[in-house]
């Protein structure tokens, strides 16, 4: 609150924090760093500035030069890593040019703040929203951020078309938002290109309720800011016991784990969303540790448990997933329950919250036939349909349509892989149609 006679402290557990971080992403850890004041009056700021570390003036940020991978193999570089400290919260009632008045929370004024600036590699909002998914993932892994937690990351947003003037979009929260607000500013800068319009340099807000950005203040130039050393707060000097001990304690990242995914049998894309979550890869490992088939466990996570959290609107973490439901599920699948089975198995199970064994009863799909009566099913079919059996003799590949054909008359239940061997059985036992 900026009170007369307080001094500020530095908070041990950050720079251990950012340590994590800058050695998770493999930075350059400068062992010496130190603070300054960055001037500024806005309603946030109680004593009218703001303790940051500073890299233009003789200083060093924390850590720097280091790189995220991103999809497509791309590599976004990490300019700095820097301790500060937060302003405080602004809020609007509703949109901000409509609000009746302006709430400013001090709760988290002073809270240590880790500031991860990139340089402009990212070139479309898929491509921003994918690195800080990424990053998220990262920081999850290292304890040190819980997506659940209202404003703990938080992004401002640089855009500028074709190399003109930049555009800061302050404090956007959450990665959809992100996405959106690049899109919107994308469009209103290429709108004042076509009509012959300048872009100013400025600090813009985005406004969730509307969904576009508005104008704050023009931007500040950085001799503007009055940056001078902090005289109440000595260097931070990182040790080389710290970096030892630091290293040795970090978990599996992600980058780590998509490897092990890999080498298993899974596509990239199946295993990349498990390893960059660290929900999603604790379901998956324990499922492999109560025997789960990694391809049928990875399928059923990455793809039809996210399907089923997307469609109404939940996070992973708020899905009540047990490992062993998935273990039993991909059991089932290699004895022969198909895919799409499995998915309404999955669905039905989390919707009630009852064992997998309750929810293939109720879905009708313990009914199988007894293997004599199925064999008969199938050899019925087959003498129906001569010219389907002539067409699986010269491709293999035909033999599907058969399979289909028997699914549909004898229903759900039915192992898709035990029909299929009876067919190419019975296929070899019959002589060649002349």
């Amino acid at each position: 609150m900026g009170l007369p006679g307080t001094l500020p402290a530095l908070n041990e557990r950050i720079v251990e924090e950012a340590l994590k971080v800058a050695l998770a992403l493999r930075c350059r850890v400068n062992r010496i760093s130190r603070f300054w004041r960055k001037n500024y009056f806005y309603p946030d700021l109680a004593k009218n500035y703001q303790i940051s570390q500073y890299d233009r003036a003789g200083g060093v940020p924390f850590a720097q030069d280091c790189s995220l991978r991103i999809r497509g193999g791309k590599d976004v570089r990490i300019r700095r890593i820097h301790v500060e400290e937060d302003p405080a919260r602004i809020h609007y009632e509703g949109s901000m040019l409509q609000s009746p008045y302006t709430l400013v929370d001090y709760n988290r004024h002073g809270i240590a703040l880790l500031e991860i600036v990139t340089e402009p590699d990212m070139e479309t909002p898929e491509e921003a929203r994918d690195f800080l998914e990424r990053l998220s993932g990262v920081l999850e892994y290292l304890g040190i951020y819980r997506p659940d937690v209202e404003g703990a990351m938080r992004c401002d947003v640089n855009v500028s078309i074709d190399g003109g003037s930049r555009v800061e979009v302050k404090n956007v929260s959450g990665f959809a938002d992100v996405e959106r607000a690049i899109r919107f500013e994308v469009a209103r800068q290429r709108s004042r290109r076509m009509r012959g319009l300048r872009i100013e340099r400025e600090t813009r807000h985005w406004d969730e309720a509307r969904r576009i950005t508005v104008s704050l203040r023009s931007k500040e130039a950085e001799e503007e800011y009055r940056y001078f050393p902090e005289p109440d707060l000595p260097p931070i000097i990182v040790k080389e016991e710290d970096l030892v001990r630091i290293a040795s304690e970090l978990p599996r990242l992600p980058e780590d784990r998509l490897r092990d995914y890999v080498a298993m049998g899974l596509s990239p894309t199946i295993a990349e969303p498990i390893a960059y979550s660290p929900r999603l890869s604790e379901i998956f490992e324990g499922s492999l540790r109560m025997g789960a088939d990694p391809r049928n466990a990875a399928t059923l996570i990455a793809v039809d448990l996210l399907a089923y959290a997307n469609e109404r609107g939940l996070e992973v973490a708020e899905v009540s997933v047990d490992p062993g439901l998935v273990a039993e599920l991909s059991r089932r699948m290699v004895e022969g329950l198909s895919h799409k089975d499995a998915k309404d198995v999955l669905v039905y199970a989390l919707e009630r919250r009852v064992p997998v064994e309750e929810a293939v009863r109720a879905l009708g799909l313990a009914a199988t036939p007894i293997e004599g009566d199925l064999e008969r099913r199938v050899r019925e079919i087959i003498g129906r349909n001569p010219r389907a059996v002539e067409d699986a003799r010269r491709n293999p590949r035909a033999v599907d349509y058969l399979v289909g054909m028997v699914l549909k008359e004898t229903g759900r239940g039915v192992s898709a892989r035990a029909v299929a061997d009876i067919i190419r059985r019975m296929l070899e036992e019959q002589p060649t149609a002349r």
